[in-house]
């Protein structure tokens, strides 16, 4: 017998997942062997999130450990650096101490999926959270008990509402399923749990750049967005309709008509971009970065080389490509496995002829939208159906059987409201600041310092008759706060951007580590060139 044929496929979502149990009897025969690539040990299941963020279903049940879904394959848990199409070898590191490892290859499978593109508004990568990794879930459903936590003796009419005011950017399913399901969740914390919160404080919005909600279904399907858009501002979710996020601040959501809205939570649905690592392959792509594919999805132009989900332009059989959800990821990651079979067994290829099922998007309180095979159907049926689906794609029986668990007990026991934070890392980050915003006010605790890259500040002091003085002006590499950081004292001044600024924060935490490292550290900072002798009034 001679050597088995070695595929690799990068990236562990569901293409990986059907993909490999069609080559489950060659790989028990030895045929081949199958190897994974993956940053992370286990697989994010994106259909509950909504459901997770509400305290519905436990944290951990939107994932799945990689060793049992891809049970028959080789898995391997590294960063992937480089794809050589040359020497037919993928180069890997891994996380601990960036030491490379190779696999080689003779056939390669590409299951990328898409990155987020964090370049589309000002302030969106420091300022918003995302929904795409589980650690991005996990951070998300724990900010929103925070907020919740902190509003309850919040005395200040102004930040309350702050507070208790959740952005979504993004009326397509994604954005409206999260939406919808928070407004029914913080309702009820607000009348079982907490108690010094009325329903009608809390506030969420949906920012949606067109005229209807829900773009996925209305060109074929405009009375299931008509019931849409109905129910969700009748359940209390406002929508603003033909803008778009312009920037993302700590305190405000800036809109591209300018109007501003107080609040501490935004949360992006919206906004893709193709892995990088796409880049360093030759080969074919559409106007969305994806790699062609033929209709046997095998990419163009490269031998050897197959390709599915959201990385991929797969072609639909009635015509344009096959959007990026998770039933068309799955249908093509069988295909795959399928046509690698009849490759090393020397059948003909078949071609990808899956059409669809249909769409749904659920709207909270147990109601929803959707189709099925061009039947449509909206409220509790639709929500029913969702919910079939739902529990059907599940990529394991572990998991469906603890989703029902979950969906069986909470009802009779109630939501879990614990907020897990992480402890605060280390590290240096940019902010954003949009004109008229402070960056820090007089009288608060100093807890970070910070250096200016580009903008203008301006540094003003009150007097006890509320009047305001200007001190000086800041432009870039400028900094102040290092006062209050390192003498533990309270702002002696405020600090309030002229333009769009960006600065950089250095935590207190970290501020003392490097002081401690390097005992000039301090006194370095203060005799950098500010621009004004006053500077130090900013702290």
């Amino acid at each position: 017998m001679g050597k088995p044929t070695r595929i690799v496929c990068l990236g562990g979502g569901f293409v990986a997942a059907y993909m490999v149990k069609q080559l489950r009897p060659l790989l028990r025969d030895g045929a081949c062997e199958l190897t994974v690539i993956d940053q992370n040990n286990y697989h994010t299941f994106h259909g509950l999130v909504a459901e997770m963020l509400s305290g519905q279903i436990q944290p951990g049940q939107i994932v799945s450990p990689a060793r049992r879904l891809f049970a028959g394959a080789h898995f391997q848990n590294a960063v992937i650096d480089r794809i050589d199409m040359d020497r037919r070898v993928i180069v890997t590191s891994r996380a601990i101490d960036g030491r490379v490892y190779e696999a080689p290859f003779d056939h390669l499978v590409l299951n990328l999926g898409s990155i987020e593109d964090l370049s589309r508004y000002p302030g969106l990568a420091e300022h918003s959270f995302r929904l795409k990794s589980y650690w991005d879930c996990f951070e998300v459903r724990s900010h929103l008990l925070r907020m919740l936590e902190l509003a309850e003796f919040e005395t200040d009419a102004e930040e309350r509402q702050r507070l208790l005011t959740f952005v979504v950017a993004g009326g397509n399913f994604a954005g409206i399923e999260v939406a919808t399901e928070l407004v029914s969740h913080f309702r009820r914390l607000a009348r079982k749990e907490y108690r010094r919160l009325r329903a009608e404080e809390i506030k969420v919005v949906v920012i949606h750049s067109g005229a209807r909600i829900l773009p996925e279904l209305d060109t074929r399907y405009p009375k299931l967005v008509d019931y849409a858009e109905t129910y969700v501002e009748k359940i209390g979710c406002v929508i603003r309709r033909n803008t778009r996020l312009g920037s993302a601040t700590p305190d405000e959501a800036v809109l591209s008509d300018g109007s501003r809205i107080p609040t501490r939570t935004i949360i992006s649905c919206t906004g893709t971009a193709h892995s990088p690592l796409l880049d360093q392959l030759d080969c074919e792509r559409d106007e969305r970065g994806r790699v062609r594919v033929d209709e046997q999805l095998r990419v163009v132009g490269l031998e050897n080389v197959w390709a599915g989900g959201d990385c991929a332009a797969v072609p639909h059989p009635k015509g344009g490509a096959c959007p990026p959800l998770a039933i068309y990821a799955m249908t093509a990651g069988s295909q795959i496995g399928r046509n690698l079979k009849r490759t090393l067994t020397g059948k003909p290829l078949t071609r990808y002829r899956f059409t669809g099922l249909g769409d749904a998007c659920s709207l909270g309180q147990r109601s929803a939208v959707g189709h099925l095979k061009g039947i449509q159907v909206a409220g509790f049926p639709a929500w029913l159906t969702w919910r079939f689906f739902v529990f059907l794609y599940l990529p394991s029986w572990e998991r469906r059987i603890r989703a029902l668990i979950d969906w069986a007990v909470w009802p009779f026991i109630g939501r879990d409201i614990v907020a897990v934070h992480q402890k605060q890392t280390l590290a240096l980050h940019e902010e954003l600041f949009e004109p008229g915003q402070a960056i820090v006010r007089q009288g608060d605790i100093g807890h970070s310092l910070y250096i200016v890259r580009s903008g203008e500040v301006e540094v003003v002091q009150s007097d006890a008759d509320g009047g305001e003085k200007r001190i000086c002006t800041l432009g870039p590499g400028s900094h102040f706060g290092e006062m209050a950081v390192f003498g533990d004292s309270r702002r002696s001044a405020t600090v309030r951007a002229l333009e769009r600024v960006r600065v950089v924060e250095i935590r207190r935490d970290t501020a003392e580590v490097l002081s401690g490292s390097m005992e000039v550290f301090g006194e370095t900072l203060r005799q950098l060139p500010t621009g004004a002798p006053a500077a130090k009034e900013a702290s």
